[in-house]
């Protein structure tokens, strides 16, 4: 036994009996006090972890029922604001026939009073005529060499196909765009697609014609897909994003790139920087909007990093965070919540004077990443933000810069859509044609072009060719 325990003993057997009772209790009620706590920081962790499972599960859900989180207590009126003009339908300019709507009665129901002062007011009905599919017989002269045998056939301009015999009756262009876009574009299953145009235009076919179709589709526009992405090639801003897919039943993913005047899509089984490159060359001299995802760092391009998925870290951290550890996330939000304000007011603001704003919002970013951060998910953020240092103010710098990724996630939006309908692609036949529909329609909105015009025009054509949507420029921000 050591001299201290020795001493511990004997200081103990000197103690009287009220003494030891009365350290006792004390030792009790600490006891009490420390389960207490203990409890406590136990009740604390369980909610700090229920939150943090339903933020992680809130962003990763798929389906619905979506989460709206905490309701306003005072929320806006649904329907047109106050001050903005109502949004009549406007009065039809052609009126195709007139019906006089009598009133077949003198009295009045109510207390069988003489009706008196008739006048006659106007109301229009615009509906859809019962449409009937317009057949177009092709009398297509065909011959053949007297010396070599050479089988020689006409082409009307209107033919979209070669083919006669058993593959002579052929859908017509308009009907395999409209096809077409309700099936990529609104999500609509070709059954659907072949049950709604046999019900309501008379266009009877099984849903695999429609599919076929619409592959046939993408073989005509496959050059005019590849002219897009040479526009995008050639833009001098791209927001990039991708999603999560299927080709099979296996895991894909769906990437967007996307610029002022065009937008492309792609469905690969990689999620690495090779599909990004793929797109946008390796020589690419624009800038990249994008988000954080580790794919987008081995691109030699200048980039800039989306604050709207920086604002949504932080905001998420913030419903999780308890004590001093949210001011890290609070600060790092109110900077970037001030560059987005000051990019807005920078038209309004002297040359000298945005510098100036800049440079100083620079210097507290700069500050704030300084330090370092004991809480495991504030590191995590600065070892982020530190990284992409050179990459979360660049809308500041590049006038015409947006600073959020907004651009691409808008034109994701109709593809999760889509994925959430059909779950993906049955094949990568699919996904191609997919792809290709789908960016071309995407950019006949942007150029506010008619998509079932240029399909025709791609149907029709004796061969593949391109349908110039959009001409690529040069870069023209200025730095």
């Amino acid at each position: 036994m050591g001299i201290a325990n020795s001493r511990r003993l004997l200081y103990t057997c000197a103690m009287t009996y009220d003494e030891l009772l009365a350290q006792n209790e004390n030792l009790r009620a600490e006891i009490i006090t420390l389960k207490q706590s203990i409890s406590a920081l136990e009740a604390a962790l369980k909610t700090a972890l229920e939150q943090l499972e339903a933020a992680q599960r809130a962003a990763k859900r798929q389906a619905a029922p979506f989460s709206r989180g905490q309701r306003k207590s005072n929320p806006k009126r649904p329907g047109r604001q106050e001050g903005h003009a109502p949004a009549h339908r406007p009065t039809p300019k052609r009126v195709d026939r007139v019906l006089a709507v009598p009133l077949n009665r003198t009295q009045c129901l109510k207390c069988g009073g003489d009706l008196v002062a008739h006048t006659i007011r106007v109301q229009y009905q615009v509906e859809i005529p019962k449409v009937q599919p317009v057949v177009t017989q092709f009398n297509i002269e065909v011959a053949r060499c007297a010396q070599c045998e050479q089988r020689a056939q006409a082409r009307h301009p209107e033919q979209t196909s070669d083919a006669l015999g058993a593959a002579a009756v052929q859908i017509g262009p308009q009907a395999i765009a409209l096809a077409s876009e309700m099936k990529h574009e609104l999500g609509v299953p070709y059954r659907k697609v072949s049950r709604m145009l046999a019900k309501s235009l008379g266009l009877s076919a099984c849903p695999a014609a429609w599919a076929r179709a619409g592959q046939r589709l993408a073989d005509k526009a496959e050059p005019t897909y590849h002219h897009l992405i040479l526009a995008i090639r050639q833009s001098s801003v791209v927001n990039g994003d991708e999603t999560g897919w299927k080709i099979g039943g296996d895991n894909a993913w769906l990437w967007v790139f996307t610029s002022e005047g065009a937008t492309v899509y792609t469905i690969d089984k990689r999620r690495s920087h090779d599909v990004a490159e793929r797109i946008l060359g390796s020589d690419f001299q624009g800038i990249l909007t994008c988000d954080c995802f580790l794919a987008y760092d081995p691109l030699s391009c200048r980039q800039h990093k989306c604050t709207g998925h920086l604002l949504k870290r932080c905001s998420t951290m913030q419903s999780i965070q308890q004590g001093e550890a949210i001011q890290f996330s609070q600060r790092i939000a109110r900077l970037l919540r001030g560059g987005i304000t000051l990019h807005d007011r920078r038209a309004q603001m002297p040359p000298e004077g945005y510098a100036l704003a800049v440079e100083r919002l620079e210097a507290a970013l700069d500050r704030a990443l300084a330090g370092e951060q004991s809480d495991a998910e504030n590191a995590r953020l600065l070892k982020l933000l530190r990284k992409h240092r050179s990459r979360l103010l660049t809308f500041l710098h590049v006038e015409g810069l947006e600073p959020t990724n907004n651009a691409a996630e808008r034109a994701l939006r109709p593809a999760v859509v889509v994925r959430k309908i059909s779950a993906g692609s049955r094949s990568d036949v699919g996904a191609r044609t997919h792809a290709i529909l789908t960016s071309l329609m995407r950019t006949c909105q942007q150029q506010g072009r008619d998509f079932l015009t240029v399909a025709e025009e791609l149907l029709r054509a004796p061969v593949p060719s391109v349908v110039p949507l959009v001409k690529p420029r040069p870069a023209s921000l200025s730095p």
